[in-house]
């Protein structure tokens, strides 16, 4: 489907041609590959309409992942109200490498327009991760991410669900 963009090999695999990172930049929380994406899926509080929306979306992602068509896992909790760096209603999806271009395809595609859908990647720099390296399916762009609430670096990189043996939890 995204072979234009991709070409032919998975998105997971990175060139031959690739830098190699030095023991310092690995230190310092940098990665040469982003192997795992959370999409965030936002709703305004207080409408029950864009609310009802999310939570449809929501089934719709877990539903499509039990068939087998991709990989995006719901985490279990939905956020009514603002928690860390999310401002507004909010629930996430985790999607490895080996997923992101069926579901960035499918969530472009199926965003109800009332839904705002912020995508990043997971790294040990969860603020540059939120803010620069972040993009929005629908919305404003200025939807203000706390970035305060978030580590500028995580001591491990951030695995969920390593049992799928995706993303950083895939076979070397």
């Amino acid at each position: 489907m995204f072979s234009w963009l991709f070409g032919s090999k998975s998105v997971c695999t990175k060139p031959s041609t690739a830098p190699q990172l030095t023991p310092e930049q690995i230190a310092a929380g940098n990665v040469d590959e982003i192997k795992e994406f959370h999409f965030h899926v936002y709703w305004f509080l207080n409408d029950p309409k864009t609310e009802t929306l999310a939570l449809a979306l929501r089934d719709r992602v877990t539903a499509l992942t039990d068939s087998g068509y991709f990989v995006a896992k719901p985490l279990k909790t939905v956020n009514r109200q603002p928690r860390g760096p999310h401002p507004i209603g909010s629930y996430e999806v985790w999607v490895p490498c080996e997923s992101f271009a069926k579901a960035y395809s499918w969530f472009t595609l199926n965003r109800p327009k009332e839904l705002i859908i912020l995508l990043h990647p997971l790294t040990r720099q969860e603020r540059i991760d939120h803010s620069t390296r972040a993009v929005f399916l629908g919305g404003p762009a200025a939807l203000p991410i706390k970035l305060d609430e978030l580590s500028e670096l995580t001591d491990k990189m951030p695995l969920q669900y390593p049992e799928l043996g995706l993303g950083y939890s895939a076979p070397q």
